[in-house]
């Protein structure tokens, strides 16, 4: 009997990183794991007050019979900063076919009165009425063209300039 439970503790596992995939939407973003051959009873997860979730599991964990000290075992252990913007008490996790789904809400941003004159006076500062300067944010794409269009309209000046000495 002192055996058995002796060979229980002695038990290896193989550490391994599951393949994670996240789905960004407007409202939610979901994070599927894919866990094969686990079960819903494997697998744990928490959600910490400095928005840290942690996902973990041991697979055969829970006294399966089975197990002798010569099977290999596989377990994980993620920890992942979950974003400010969202709804902790609303977070769900559903565990099918082997895959965790597990969907965060986003936080709704309303637009108060407040908030619309605070845009108001960013406008303001951003066309130089005000201390601040604020920098709109542009994609790598937009960026560009508006080099290429810059350029282009230096070119045609100088042109111009050239023309109107000769």
């Amino acid at each position: 009997m002192e055996n058995s439970h002796a060979a229980k503790e002695e038990q290896s596992y193989e550490e391994f990183v599951p393949f994670c995939n996240w789905q960004k939407h407007e409202e939610y973003d979901i994070l599927e794991i894919h866990l094969p051959g686990f079960r819903r009873q494997e697998i744990r997860l928490q959600f910490n007050d400095l928005g840290i979730l942690t996902i973990s599991g041991k697979q055969g964990s829970d006294g399966d019979e089975s197990s002798t000290t010569t099977s290999m075992r596989s377990r994980f252990h993620k920890e992942m900063k979950i974003s400010r913007n969202c709804r902790a008490d609303q977070i769900r996790a559903k565990f099918s076919r082997g895959i965790l789904s597990i969907t965060v809400p986003k936080k709704v941003m309303k637009l108060s009165k407040q908030s619309a004159e605070d845009s108001e006076q960013s406008a303001h500062n951003l066309f130089g009425f005000g201390g601040t300067v604020l920098r709109p944010k542009l994609s790598k794409e937009n960026a560009l063209k508006m080099v290429v269009v810059s350029l282009a309209m230096v070119l045609a000046g100088y042109a111009v300039y050239r023309l109107c000495i000769i």
